[in-house]
This record gives structure tokens, sequence and C-alpha cells, in this order.
């Protein structure tokens, strides 16, 4: 028997039709390919690669695709074709890799994985998941999450110290600013500041972007004289 449509790998999907496939186990393969790198489900091929052929309910590309959105949160933009043949359609259904975690409308959030034997399946996207999955896309920044039961014993007086240097030196910074209490001071600059004093170019360059998207930062000129000002403090980039 020849297998038309190879195996199943984390990015290929098949469901059988045969039986009219319920949407909630569409939309749970839908989504695992979501939260995963995206990829494609073909709906009437067996598990073996062998199609045969979708259910007359199934064979409207435009419903299937409008229903996948409607179900799935965020909305899920899959793009459904029919492909195989006249005697044998087979539906091919795109997923796009998400750039956050989805969810089906019920609330299933899941992935996909492969198995010691090496074939994939889908299973449950668990809380920790849920927050690795955002923080590598870049959508969860762990060092802007609150610390349990921290305290401003906790921050280190050395960076405090450099703080009021960098302040001082350079002249159209604030010199009122030397003038607060530490916690005040830290309340002046939102503590935020603080974070770029202990980090690596590329890091403190990417708080300083967010920074200046979040507005807390002012930004003054372009390239290498690019100067961020926050409170009268100016930094140069």
């Amino acid at each position: 028997m020849v297998h038309e449509y190879g195996k199943e790998t984390l990015s290929l999907e098949f469901k059988s039709d045969l039986k009219r496939l319920p949407d909630d186990d569409l939309l749970d393969a839908v989504v695992a390919l979501a939260n995963s790198d995206g990829g494609t489900v073909y709906l009437g091929v067996e598990d073996d690669g062998t199609p045969t052929g979708i259910d007359k309910v199934h064979q409207d590309a435009v419903g299937l695709s409008a229903m996948i959105a409607n179900r799935t949160v965020p909305p899920v933009s899959a793009r459904a074709q029919i492909v195989g043949t006249e005697k044998t359609p087979v539906m091919q259904i795109d997923v796009p890799k998400s750039r956050s975690v989805v969810s089906t409308k019920s609330g299933k959030v899941l992935r996909r994985r492969m198995k010691v034997d090496g074939t994939p399946e889908s299973v449950p996207m668990y809380p920790y998941e849920i927050v690795t999955r955002l923080s590598d896309l870049g959508r969860l920044d762990f060092s802007a999450q609150p610390v349990p039961d921290a305290t401003r014993d906790d921050f280190d007086p050395l960076e405090r110290d450099r703080l009021r240097r960098i302040i001082g030196t350079y002249q159209s910074s604030d010199r009122n600013l030397l003038e607060l209490t530490d916690e005040e001071l830290e309340k002046s600059l939102q503590a935020d500041v603080m974070e770029l004093l202990h980090v690596d170019a590329n890091q403190a360059y990417y708080q300083l972007s967010k920074l200046v998207k979040g507005g807390k930062l002012g930004v003054i000129g372009r390239g290498k004289g690019t100067r961020y000002t926050i409170g009268g403090f100016t930094g140069r980039k």
C-alpha cells in the first residue's frame, strides 16, 4: 500500500474522517501545532499515511477555517484547502506558529512532543510550561516578574552608590536626585534603571528599548549619540 503522505512528525498530523472526526478533536490538533512550531493537519488521512477521504460536512474549506478561528483563543488563522483526488479528497489545514499561547475556547492548552517510540503526540501544556513558552517567544520577561518576599534590603548598596555616581557625572542630570534618600531615589527612577547597571551591553540595550516603548524613558538623537532621559537624568547608549 502506497503511503502518499509519508508519516506523522512534530509538524505533521493525520486525522481520519471515516467516522466524521469531532470538531473538538480537530481543534486539539490545531492548538497543539500552533503552540509548537506550526505545521499541517491532513484531515482524511489514516495514521499510516493512507488517504481515505473526508466527510461531506468537512468539505467546506472556508467554513472549516472560520470554525477554527472562532473556537481558538487567541484565534488561529489556519488556511484550509482540499487536496488529493476527486474520489478521495483530503483537507489540508496549514497551522501557523503562534506568537502567544493558544487554547481552545473550552480552555484546553496542548503542545506537540515525541514519544519514546519516536512517534509524535499532542499533550497538555502545564502552567510551568506556559511560562517557559511565553519566555521563549519573547512575551514574558522573567527579570520583570515580582520577587516574593523580597525587601529593599535585597538591593545591592554598591549599585545604589554606582547609580548616584552616574547621576553626578552628567552635567545635564537632575542633581536634586542626589538629595533624595535611597528609597525616594528608587521610587523616582522606578528601580528599572538599576537593572541596567549589572547586565551586559546587549541586555542593557534590550531593557532600554523596553523602557522607551513603555514611556518610562525619553530618547534624544540616534545612533551612537543616542541619549536616554528619565526625570532629568541622562545616559548615553
